[in-house]
């Protein structure tokens, strides 16, 4: 079952070698500053060396991609895998704060879970692409800001 605390402790060294990612000093992240560590299909998001935002996007058709992302979401204690068929539990079901139709191969659903933001895109055959976690309050406001007007 997942585990908050080890969202604040995740670190990309735990599950990438350093000459696998790249480091952005200078990066700005739904609005806000920080430092991002990773790639453009796995992102670690820090701010003063903390975790504040994971994405994990396009990488159902990179078997090392695909493998490090479900090793990240095992980690962090999700039964949920990326490439796999979703099945709906009871901490996320129909209960999404918000729906955006936004691409024509899939459905990115928001959560509010246990005060952090976590956004699942999930195809319309009902399989996980995409995984969004997000405990920074402003980069939750600035993600969900289009939602709220």
């Amino acid at each position: 079952m997942y585990d908050k605390t080890k969202f604040s402790m995740l670190n990309i060294d735990d599950f990438f070698c350093s000459n696998q990612y790249q480091t952005f000093e200078d990066f700005s992240y739904a609005d806000v500053q920080g430092i991002g560590k990773g790639g453009y299909q796995i992102l670690f998001f820090y701010i003063l060396d903390r975790v504040e935002a994971l994405s994990i996007e396009e990488v159902t058709d990179n078997a090392f991609l695909i493998d490090k992302a479900n090793q990240i979401l095992s980690y962090l204690g999700f039964d949920f895998k990326i490439g796999h068929p979703f099945e709906l539990t009871d901490e996320f079901n129909h209960n999404y704060k918000f729906k955006d139709c936004l691409y024509k191969d899939h459905i990115l659903y928001y959560y509010d879970f246990e005060g952090m933001l976590i956004v699942l895109g999930i195809t319309w055959e009902g399989v996980l692409i995409s995984f969004e976690m997000v405990n920074n309050k402003t980069i939750i406001n600035n993600r969900l800001e289009s939602f709220n007007t």
